[in-house]
């Protein structure tokens, strides 16, 4: 089986789900700031396809939208970092450096929801909408067949056997339209991902959807994009004030805060894997190995054939449970020496952000200094390489959506 990568860039750039991004980072790059400092160009022409226009107006609408309401969020962010340098590190009667972390850490949320406010979400939403739709009226045909076995033939008052025919014939054909709708959206997430450069297969949206770290990965997608965004137009503000000193630091002020933001979202994801994910599926799989070992048991014990081979029937399904919930853990584990790995760097570039920061006394500097962060997103892309890979089968699929829930009670 060919497997496909999904890169995830959390530091400061553009996470990417697929193995030839390394190649166009470059040329991405380029076309984010073309957009970003010409913004008539958002509008596609020539040879491109509808639905690649509708995203790129989408793109911008969105970015329009919340570009405001992001630099407010910057500027209270860079203000209260300086408050954090200043502050002591704890005190009874003023605010010292935990409290107003704590503060700058709401408005980092603030300024995540507000980034994720898009369309691409929304296709999300109503994939998972619309399968908890065809699971109810799944139970629903159950229950009628259930119900139609006592049904009388004919009957003004209660529902007739025909009558249960009839809801269970209205029920199929709802999950085939909610059926049509799901394969509709996943194959609309997998075209918005190709926008941003990120060969992302319905398949592989499948798998994301199912993993408990799946809208983690594509949050982070959507999210970074719209973050190097704003950087890009930070740089355009920039050169546009010239030498005037004061300006250009508040701008880079509001970089520095972006990189913060991505350290606080990288370790935001380490700690759910390492405080939830992987704890929970540690108590899968010790419970699943006290079954196997409980029926094995009642295997050698049992000498009637017939629940024999009810109890070795349980025993296969129990070791499909296992095998995938340690592939399950081997996988999370992976992606989170990955992450970890890469927010060693991203600290790294903010720690020299607010060292340049404190000491620069030139805008252009301070230019060149951006310009040279977004040239580590390819460092960071090379450190997190979480690997997904279809499904082999339905089964596969059914237990991991079925461990995905567990993990997440």
């Amino acid at each position: 089986m060919n497997s496909k990568k999904i890169l995830l860039l959390l530091a400061a750039g553009v996470v990417t789900l697929s193995a030839d991004w390394s190649n166009s980072l470059g040329e991405f790059g380029d076309k984010a700031k073309v957009l970003l400092l010409k913004p008539d160009l958002f509008d596609t022409a020539g040879d491109e396809s509808n639905h690649s226009s509708d995203f790129q107006t989408e793109r911008k609408e969105h970015f329009d939208a919340i570009w405001e309401d992001v630099i407010a969020k910057l500027d209270k962010g860079l203000t209260l970092s300086r408050q954090i340098d200043q502050a002591p590190d704890s005190s009874y009667f003023s605010a010292d450096k935990k409290s107003l972390r704590k503060e700058l850490n709401s408005v980092m949320d603030d300024i995540i929801a507000l980034v994720l406010d898009n369309q691409t979400i929304n296709y999300r939403k109503s994939i998972r909408e619309a399968n908890e739709e065809i699971d109810r009226l799944k139970k629903d045909i159950l229950e009628y067949r259930e119900k139609k076995i006592s049904a009388p033939l004919e009957s003004t008052l209660g529902t007739t056997k025909t009558g249960y025919d009839e809801k269970i014939a209205g029920a199929k054909e709802q999950i085939a339209a909610l059926e049509s709708s799901v394969v509709r959206n996943r194959e609309l997430m997998s075209r918005n991902f190709r926008e941003l450069g990120i060969d992302l297969s319905a398949q592989q949206i499948d798998t994301l959807l199912s993993r408990v770290d799946g809208d983690d990965i594509i949050s982070m997608t959507l999210m970074m994009d719209v973050l190097k965004q704003i950087t890009v137009q930070l740089m355009g503000i920039m050169k546009e004030s010239g030498e005037e000193l004061a300006q250009a630091r508040k701008y880079y002020g509001m970089h520095m805060v972006l990189l913060d933001l991505v350290v606080y979202v990288q370790q935001s994801l380490i700690d759910k894997i390492e405080l939830g994910y992987i704890p929970r599926i540690d108590r899968i799989l010790a419970d699943t190995q006290n079954m196997l070992d409980a029926t094995s048991r009642s295997i050698s014990n049992e000498e009637d054939l017939s629940r024999r081979s009810v109890y070795y029937k349980n025993y296969e399904a129990q070791k499909l449970t296992y095998k995938v919930a340690t592939l399950y853990k081997k996988d999370l584990l992976a992606e989170l020496d990955q992450i970890k790995k890469a927010r060693e760097v991203s600290q790294k570039n903010l720690d020299l952000s607010k060292n340049t920061y404190k000491t620069v006394s030139l805008s252009s500097d301070l230019i060149r200094v951006i310009s040279t962060s977004q040239k580590m997103i390819g460092e960071v892309m090379k450190l997190q390489v979480p690997e997904i890979v279809p499904f082999e089968n339905i089964q596969m699929r059914d237990k991991f959506e079925e461990l995905t829930l567990k993990i997440r009670e």
